[in-house]
């Protein structure tokens, strides 16, 4: 392998230019060496001029983007129900894609683009990629070192308003924007990164408050009342491969001061680890004889908010001919367990998965950018 300096830049266009852009702008454009972003575009095209203008790049067109022949990469930050046609636009187009969660509202959708991506020999890959970050990599080192024994549950739960959160955010109340969509496939994902693929899963799934108010006296149509059209409620267990089994709670009819929790338990310890919407955070040891968790320190970089690190990691690969961590296969197979528990509280049985994936590789320790002698965080994406 070369240099770091010896791979040239994937070129990459942004197609959506909402609330979430500017944290992917700034962490690609301001700490990865590998990507090089020279485009935007948006729906109304306000927008990505004003994101142009701020991160010194062109506002464009999707249309051009996709002509564009030196355009290798694109970044898809749209809603979920305007995935499908994006991306199969991308793919048809010759374009490598990332995309925001989930990568389509449809499991049959994801399916058919993941297959398409491959036929054409392209990369398909979708966030979350918090389990890139240094909480996820370090919980995934005790875990493979068996500091804790063998894995036989988890637990996980989160606690959400909705009805708050739709008030500000529309995406919410669009397919793939319910608790059990939009917040589980960070639980799942993770779950999937640590322990490898599930091969069954059953559970609830219910929206118990359709009807609700605009409470919000600054939104436009305050007092009046909507329908709310995705679950916000999601309550499931999983069987994994390996043997673990885990559970998981998504509460959107609740408040959210709370902190949610994280608890992985195995036969000679247990990990307590943070919000898994988050990449960094306190990762809790306890050991057999002590009632006192020892809080762990990571040894991997990535510990604040790292999103886009996906994209970075996908370029790697890319200019190595190697698989993706973040790739379309891991997004696919957490999608369905989340769709499994759809199904399964239709037909009141457990539903088998169809779909199976590699557990994502561990990055490297060590690559952490912090101090003056530790290598810089990049590195991780490059020698894993």
């Amino acid at each position: 392998m070369g240099l770091l300096n010896d791979f040239s830049p994937v070129k990459t266009a942004v197609i959506g230019c909402g609330d979430i852009s500017d944290i992917y702008f700034q962490n690609m454009i301001q700490r990865f060496k590998i990507l090089e972003i020279v485009k935007c575009c948006s729906r109304g095209g306000a927008s990505a001029e004003a994101k142009a203008e701020q991160y010194g790049i062109q506002k464009s067109t999707m249309e051009d983007i996709l002509a564009d022949p030196e355009i290798e990469l694109i970044v898809n930050l749209t809603p979920a129900p305007q995935h499908y046609p994006i991306i199969r636009a991308a793919l048809e187009a010759g374009k490598h894609v990332y995309t925001e969660k989930v990568i389509t509202p449809s499991v049959d959708q994801t399916r058919e683009l993941l297959s398409m991506a491959g036929s054409r020999n392209l990369y398909l890959c979708s966030a979350p990629d918090h389990f890139l970050g240094s909480a996820w990599q370090c919980a995934r080192e005790i875990i493979d070192s068996g500091f804790i024994g063998e894995v036989t549950s988890v637990f996980a739960s989160i606690g959400q308003n909705v009805g708050s959160i739709a008030e500000r955010l529309g995406f919410v109340n669009e397919p793939a924007g319910g608790i059990g969509y939009d917040f589980g496939i960070y639980l799942t994902t993770e779950m999937v990164a640590l322990l490898g693929p599930a091969t069954e899963v059953c559970g609830i799934s219910r929206t118990r408050f359709p009807k609700r108010v605009h409470k919000d006296i600054a939104h436009p149509q305050f007092g009046s009342t909507y329908m709310f059209n995705n679950e916000d409620l999601m309550i499931g267990s999983i069987q994994f491969a390996s043997g673990a089994a885990a559970a998981i709670h998504l509460n959107g009819n609740t408040i959210m001061s709370a902190p949610p929790q994280f608890m992985i338990y195995g036969t000679d310890g247990i990990l307590s680890l943070p919000n898994p919407g988050l990449f960094s955070g306190d990762v809790k040891l306890y050991r057999p004889g002590s009632f006192e968790p020892v809080a762990q320190i990571p040894a991997h970089g990535f510990d604040h908010n790292s999103r886009g690190v996906g994209v970075a990691e996908m370029a790697w690969a890319i200019r190595q001919n190697r698989p993706a961590r973040a790739s379309a296969a891991l997004g696919l197979h957490c999608q369905e367990i989340l769709q499994g528990i759809e199904t399964s509280c239709k037909t009141k049985t457990f539903y088998e998965m169809t779909t199976t994936c590699e557990r994502p590789a561990v990055l490297p320790r060590g690559y952490m950018g912090l101090e003056a002698f530790s290598f810089g965080e990049e590195g991780a994406l490059v020698f894993g």
